[in-house]
């Protein structure tokens, strides 16, 4: 049995992209799908201490927005991308592991940023999937010869892959289902992903824990002990049924 994801590439996603990642056989990375600049393709969250969520909302500039571009075709603002990392060092400073993923994640950013958006995204991805022991195969839509779209391009691209079974993100329940993918033979299932507590410590103090922030902030925290957390929710398809 072969499961597939199927993914647009994200900004530093949160511990349940990698854990789907973990749990499928092959990712597809979407990344000639149109740009949005209000999705997580250039968006992240990170801890905020003054804020009543405890969250603040990162986003990346790319240089000569238009609504009708895809992922594939921006690349990131240089100024902004040092932004970020004023942002990362103002907030984790003080983290036990600080020292370490910043380096990691700094070396990381800076060669990659002549990239285009999805390949920027992509190649931190597969970095931490590394870093985290995450055996990732993956491929790109824009390789796929595939031109319908939504929960079609989904289907072509599945059977295209020879799938049996389509390990689904919460973003594509809008327009795709059991029943839909049932027609056609294929097993479904929704990556309902249990997200873990982990300690999150500032100045050597343990704060009230925040959950759904980039997979960064389990890093300043745990370093390579994030990898425990992000296969600790293991989807079995065996239990499933099959159609």
């Amino acid at each position: 049995m072969k499961t597939v994801s199927i993914c647009q590439p994200h900004f530093f996603p949160w511990l349940g992209y990698f854990n789907m990642l973990y749990n499928c056989d092959e990712f597809i990375f979407l990344d000639n799908v149109q740009y949005n600049r209000r999705s997580w393709q250039n968006r992240v969250h990170i801890y905020d201490n003054y804020s009543i969520t405890k969250k603040k909302l990162i986003s990346l500039s790319v240089i000569d927005y238009h609504r009708h571009k895809k992922i594939n075709d921006y690349q990131i603002s240089k100024e902004n991308l040092a932004y970020f990392k004023d942002s990362i060092y103002q907030t984790y400073k003080d983290t036990m592991y600080y020292s370490n993923i910043s380096d990691l994640l700094t070396y990381n950013l800076e060669r990659n940023i002549n990239n285009n958006l999805a390949q920027f995204n992509i190649n931190l991805i597969e970095m931490l999937s590394n870093y985290l022991n995450i055996d990732l195969k993956y491929d790109l839509s824009s390789k796929i010869n595939i031109t319908n779209k939504k929960k079609f391009l989904i289907l072509d691209i599945l059977n295209f892959k020879k799938a049996d079974s389509y390990l689904a993100n919460d973003g594509s329940l809008a327009y795709a289902d059991e029943h839909f993918f049932s027609k056609y033979k294929i097993n479904f299932k929704t990556h309902n992903y249990n997200h873990p507590n982990y300690q999150q410590i500032f100045k050597n103090k343990k704060v009230k824990f925040t959950s759904h922030l980039s997979i960064v902030d389990a890093l300043f925290h745990l370093d390579k002990k994030t990898e425990d957390i992000v296969k600790n929710f293991k989807i079995n398809f065996l239990n499933f049924k099959n159609i």
